[in-house]
């Protein structure tokens, strides 16, 4: 196992396109970390500085005790004892499961049989017996993510990058496959850097998060913390659902305030506050609600109503937009609520945050 550490580390392109800015992270021994963000926003980039792909412009990167990279050093890939697994699999398909998962261990000139012996020792862990003497095009798209993941392991790696690695499988096998990562982690508990795009994915493998927007690290916290205490509207809209409703904070009482609604006529709600307010009051902004903490009634048992516009079963929930003052709110209700299109409802926010600052958000989720 080893620790990884980015020490304020830079990447320019081109001389004046930052795909990483002044990035400085510590990943302890065993952890797994989750580098989260839309297309374009610097996650593969800076893993590809850890894998020693490229090289910072600016900063040091160190694994355990080594520097590997700064703007004077940079280690190669192959020194730097890291296991690495991509989007495309990069299997080759005229070698078999157990050629393909020893090449590493070929390239390091082993004897074929230490190769073989740590080939299938490898094979077995990712749970691909029997499958050894098959080329790629007789596997599945698990089987091949499998392959991939045996091959990083062959040589026993002091941690594992992996680049949106179930981006390729259909949903159950993504899950699935999200899971046996965590069982492989536990097993060796091995270091691993995971990039992805997909939140529910970094949710479930985290022990914390990375959330990245432009070439910078916006947030960095447990999966709870980003979830519950987003510190901007863009990481409150990035990770799950979120209403946000214009408002303007009226009250304060230290972290807490009293924020007023203009479309439910200026109905006030109860908030705790991102940040300390700039000016004096009234402060204007946004309030933001997920939908699972909006309270429904029936109408006119609440301070806020509106109209259902739409409601979606979901299986496991109803999805609700209900328009208040032209302004939409996102709820949820239990799959046999008996709630209808056109109907009035009551709507309450049971915990909202204000953002003094309504930020644009890129909004963009694309698979890089």
């Amino acid at each position: 196992m080893a620790s990884i550490s980015l020490r304020n580390v830079t990447k320019t392109f081109g001389g004046n396109v930052q795909a990483v800015h002044d990035m400085s992270l510590e990943i302890a021994h065993g952890e797994i970390v989750c580098l989260l963000g839309p297309s374009g926003c610097g996650k593969t980039t800076t893993l590809r500085l850890v894998a020693g792909f490229e090289g910072p412009t600016a900063g040091e990167l160190w694994i355990g005790d080594r520097l590997v990279s700064s703007s004077r050093t940079l280690v190669p890939p192959a020194r730097r004892n890291l296991g690495m697994v991509f989007q495309d699999y990069a299997v080759w398909p005229h070698k078999n499961v157990l050629d393909n998962v020893g090449y590493p261990l070929k390239v390091r000139k082993m004897s074929r049989s230490r190769i073989r012996k740590r080939a299938t020792e490898a094979t077995a862990l990712v749970g691909l017996e029997g499958l050894e003497k098959r080329y790629p095009e007789q596997l599945s798209g698990g089987q091949q993510q499998r392959v991939a993941l045996a091959r990083a392991l062959v040589a026993e790696p002091e941690a594992l990058l992996l680049d949106e690695p179930l981006s390729n499988l259909d949903a159950k096998l993504r899950e699935k496959m999200r899971f046996e990562i965590m069982d492989l982690h536990q097993r060796l508990g091995l270091t691993l850097v995971y990039v992805t795009h997909d939140q529910a994915e970094a949710m479930v493998l985290s022990d914390w998060m990375v959330v990245m927007n432009r070439g910078k690290a916006v947030q960095v916290g447990t999966p709870w913390e980003i979830y519950r205490s987003p510190s901007s509207p863009f990481v409150a809209d990035f990770i799950g659902l979120a209403n946000f409703l214009p408002a303007q904070l009226v009250e304060r009482n230290g972290q807490q305030g009293i924020a007023e609604i203009p479309a439910a006529g200026s109905q006030r709600v109860e908030c705790s506050l991102a940040s300390e307010p700039s000016g004096s009051l009234p402060v204007p902004g946004v309030l933001f609600v997920r939908p699972e903490d909006v309270e429904l009634s029936s109408e006119g048992e609440a301070d806020i109503e509106g109209t259902v516009t739409r409601a979606t079963f979901l299986g496991a929930r109803l999805d609700l937009r209900v328009d208040v003052g032209g302004a939409e709110w996102r709820a949820e209700a239990p799959p046999g609520a008996d709630i209808a299109q056109g109907q009035a409802i009551g709507v309450k926010a049971q915990r909202a945050i204000f953002f003094e600052k309504e930020e644009q958000t890129d909004g963009e989720t694309a698979d890089a």
